[in-house]
C-alpha cells in the first residue's frame, strides 16, 4: 500500500543520521478515538481505529527535543447538519490520513528516573482513505467513496493542532513512552458548513 511505502521511506531515509549524531527514532503505535467539532457538527457520535508510524527525534537541550513523524491516522465520525431539505442530512465518514506531524517534546524527571512528556505543535494531514454514508430520518440514502458522493465534496488536505502528555520509561539508554495526544483540526472536512476533526490518540513510542 503507498502509505506503507512512506513509513518505510522515512526509517530508511533517517537511519544514515541516527549513526553520526544523537538523533533518535522509533516507531508508533495506538489507539485512535476520533469525531467532529464545530458549530455546525449536531448528534456527533465517535468513531474508534487506529494509529501507526515512525518518528526521529532531534534533542535541542538535555529536556527539549523537536520530533518530526510520519503518521497513518483513523479519523471521522458521524454528524448531523442542516442542508436545503427540511429534514437535516446525516453523514458518517472512515477517513484515514497520512499525517506529518511537528512536535516541541518536554521530558520533565519525576518519580523512580520516570520523565512526565509534554508534547505540542501541528500537523499537515493528506487524505487517502475516505468513505461516507448519508442519511435521512433514520434512512440510509448512499454509500460511497468520498469522491464519488454527489450530495457532498469533502477536502483532502487538513491542518492539526497538537497537544499531548506522556509517561516515558528508561529502558537501558533509550526511553518507551506512553502518550495520550488530542489533535484539532483547522479545517472544515465538507463542503457543507463547519465541521473539523478532532482525536484523541493513544500511543506507545517506541524507540530503535
Amino acid at each position: 500500500m503507498r502509505y506503507r511505502g512512506a513509513f518505510v521511506l522515512l526509517v530508511l531515509a533517517a537511519a544514515p543520521l541516527a549513526a553520526q549524531s544523537s538523533l533518535s527514532l522509533g516507531v508508533e503505535l495506538g489507539y485512535a478515538r476520533a469525531d467532529f467539532i464545530g458549530k455546525d457538527a449536531a448528534g456527533v457520535t465517535i468513531r474508534e481505529g487506529a494509529v501507526a508510524g515512525a518518528y526521529f527525534r532531534v534533542p535541542l537541550t538535555s529536556w527539549l527535543a523537536v520530533q518530526q513523524g510520519l503518521l497513518i491516522a483513523s479519523k471521522g465520525g458521524a454528524t448531523t447538519v442542516q442542508d436545503t431539505a427540511a429534514t437535516p442530512l446525516r453523514f458518517e465518514l472512515d477517513l484515514v490520513y497520512l499525517e506529518f506531524p511537528l512536535v516541541f517534546r518536554a521530558r520533565i524527571p519525576v518519580l523512580a528516573g520516570t520523565r512526565l512528556v509534554l508534547l505540542g505543535g501541528a500537523a499537515p494531514s493528506y487524505r487517502v482513505g475516505c468513505n461516507v454514508e448519508f442519511s435521512r430520518n433514520g434512512f440510509t440514502l448512499t454509500r460511497s467513496a468520498c469522491d464519488q458522493a454527489t450530495a457532498a465534496s469533502f477536502r483532502s488536505w487538513d491542518f492539526s493542532l497538537i497537544g499531548g502528555v506522556g509517561l516515558g520509561i528508561p529502558i537501558e539508554r533509550s526511553e518507551l513512552a506512553l502518550e495520550a495526544r488530542f489533535t484539532h483540526g483547522l479545517r472544515s472536512v465538507s463542503n457543507l458548513g463547519d465541521v473539523k476533526n478532532r482525536a484523541l490518540d493513544l500511543v506507545i513510542s517506541i524507540p530503535f
